[in-house]
């Protein structure tokens, strides 16, 4: 199996976003996480897949079942923050503001994924779009700097996507289908 390609399910985020989010990430560059993630692959996880073996064809007549029972809705973006210590942090982030359809859609997304998998998550879900990974410096970030840096921008949320992990490629995240809410 080592040759598989892995997947996940999640939300492109808007242009617009990723230019605001790669602009402050630039001013950080000195800090030194090891992963940068190429503003082409920011998005929001709903759910990592892994491997999908012979549950492709089902995951997506069932993710096209999910999609019809959920209409768009509006996200809001705030603050940088980590997770883990601010310092050695694992990741930088960008927060999104509590949204319930968003939990919701994510919430029905897993529950498809674990009855197919049998693989169940036991860490809560935290939406975030994740800016760098892997912290590889001895002194830490200052999390008055984090919290005091806001992307305040609202976006649409009209689908979400199966996507399928390049590693080696720019951009390394290849939307293979997606899956349109209903209107609102």
């Amino acid at each position: 199996m080592k040759g598989d390609k892995h997947y996940f399910i999640g939300i492109n985020v808007p242009v617009s976003i990723a230019h605001q989010a790669e602009n402050w990430a630039k001013e950080l560059i000195p800090f030194p996480f090891k992963q940068w993630t190429y503003p082409d692959d920011y998005h929001i996880t709903l759910q990592f897949l892994g491997f999908l073996d012979d549950k492709k064809e089902k995951l997506i007549t069932r993710l096209k079942e999910v999609a019809s029972r959920h209409s768009s809705f509006s996200l809001q973006t705030g603050q940088y923050d980590v997770f883990g210590a601010y310092n050695k942090p694992r990741v930088l982030y960008v927060s999104l503001r509590p949204n319930d359809k968003l939990m919701n859609l994510q919430r029905d997304i897993q529950a498809v994924w674990e009855e197919l998998s049998a693989l169940y998550e036991k860490r809560p879900y935290r939406p975030h779009i994740t800016i760098a990974k892997k912290w590889g410096g001895e002194a830490g970030l200052l999390e008055e700097q984090l919290k005091q840096t806001l992307i305040e921008e609202q976006f649409q949320v009209s689908s979400f996507a199966l996507f399928e992990v390049h590693p080696a490629s720019k951009p390394k995240y290849k939307k293979i289908l997606s899956f349109s809410l209903q209107s609102q």
